[in-house]
């Protein structure tokens, strides 16, 4: 029960008295407002437990990946294709992987705009909404202007194939296979996806879901796998975190220190 301020009554020196706590006004759910919107509240309540952005004097920023609920199964049939061709053709940020781990982003200034590191050494790349990266160590381009990029406000949470939001993300799988890099360079966000375990780690991108397959080594593809599958709902709160604006997690002036070291 939430308690309310006492009440202050016209012409009196002070609060009416009052006979006990007085209970506020139960809200109730608007018929108009849908699951999706629901889920959204969720996800926005939990952004702040999502996995921390690579940040510079943050540690090791993978320490914080949360446990998702990967549910196993048979794999699936290989994911339809995606063959919406991208939206953006102005791709001037240019993203670098380096074989020991190291990541980073510029812009067409040749401004740095991120410098980090993998978890390990770069193993498998997708880009977008699955697309393989065939060269791990050539540059890759990317536009500042994402679906994400605008905040989880503008992207729909019912789309009918959600890959259409994925466009403008790098998916980098490191050969511990224990973590999942997922970076958008628009917003220069990091989080990272705790694998469900296995080897030999492969990604399917299906409209509703996210699936990892493994394969032992020496069986046929999709022979003897193991998969496991992630609604993509439930990476709402990572996907917040990626849609962050960066100048909000920059150390703000003060008083005494008005030029704060990043």
């Amino acid at each position: 029960m939430r308690l309310v301020p006492p009440i202050l009554i016209p012409g009196t020196s002070g609060p009416a008295r009052a006979r006990g706590p007085v209970a506020a006004p139960r809200r109730l759910l608007r018929p108009g407002r849908t699951a999706a919107a629901v889920l959204l509240g969720l996800a926005l309540a939990m952004a702040g437990r999502a996995a921390t952005p690579a940040v510079s004097g943050a540690g090791l920023p993978w320490k914080s990946a949360l446990v998702l609920p990967w549910q196993i199964g048979a794999p699936d049939a290989a994911p339809p294709p995606y063959t919406t061709p991208p939206t953006q053709s102005y791709l001037p940020l240019k993203v670098r992987i380096a074989p020991d781990g190291a990541l980073r982003i510029t812009d067409d200034q040749g401004n740095i705009r991120l410098r980090t590191g993998l978890p390990g050494r770069p193993l498998k790349a997708w880009r977008d909404w699955g697309t393989p990266v065939p060269d791990l160590f050539q540059p890759l381009a990317f536009s500042p202007h994402t679906p994400f990029q605008r905040g989880i406000g503008g992207v729909s949470v019912d789309l009918p194939d959600f890959r259409a939001a994925l466009e403008g993300l790098l998916w980098i799988l490191d050969d511990d296979e224990h973590l999942l890099t997922v970076v958008h360079p628009a917003t220069s966000q990091v989080v990272y996806l705790l694998m469900p375990g296995g080897q030999g780690l492969d990604l399917g991108f299906y409209p509703d879901h996210l699936e990892v397959k493994a394969t032992p080594e020496g069986a046929a593809p999709r022979q003897d796998a193991s998969a496991w599958s992630l609604s993509w709902l439930a990476l709402l709160p990572q996907f917040v975190q990626l849609g962050k604006d960066p100048t909000l997690d920059r150390p703000r002036g003060t008083a005494l220190l008005p030029f704060p070291k990043e």
